[in-house]
């Protein structure tokens, strides 16, 4: 019987074994510290970046280029009100008949949502919409004939310019 002999272990040496289990202990409690540090820094968020301030000074804008720059005119009626014609905003006409007697206009005053109205209709502060022509619209006091504001609707890239 052959396999008899090969189960016995060989008796181990006093000092080979100690090395051995304190060697094992030693790593044992290695991984253990990684673990424990690796968890408890797990969690945490990251400190953001800080990024240094810059001493730069800002641009001042001019409004009046970008609005030309955006496509909007200036009003070649010498009676026009400027105050007027930056409160309202002409954003769509429907022109119907060659005097500009019958139409709609879609306007939007300075901050409120843009409304249709028509011919006759009362837009606020004291002006109705006077007349509707293909790209502009007049506004002015009702029972007068000449108009206070004239609104024209820009021209946009690849549309042909009509007077």
């Amino acid at each position: 019987m052959i396999i008899a002999p090969m189960l016995r272990t060989p008796p181990e040496s006093g000092p080979n074994r100690w090395l051995t289990r304190l060697l094992t202990l030693f790593l044992s409690a290695l991984a253990t510290a990684s673990a424990v540090f690796w968890v408890l820094h797990w969690p945490a968020q990251p400190q953001p970046a800080r990024n240094p301030v810059s001493a730069t000074p800002v641009a001042s804008i001019d409004s009046t280029k970008i609005a030309q720059l955006l496509g909007a005119s200036q009003s070649t009626e010498p009676n026009a009100t400027p105050s007027l014609q930056s409160h309202y905003k002409l954003l769509g006409v429907i022109a119907q008949g060659g005097q500009g007697t019958q139409g709609r206009a879609l306007l939007a005053a300075q901050g409120a949502a843009a409304k249709p109205y028509r011919v006759g209709d009362p837009v606020g502060d004291g002006l109705v919409l006077q007349a509707v022509k293909a790209r502009s619209v007049v506004l002015g006091p009702p029972g007068q004939t000449q108009g206070t504001v004239t609104l024209t609707l820009p021209i946009l890239p690849g549309m042909p310019e009509t007077p």
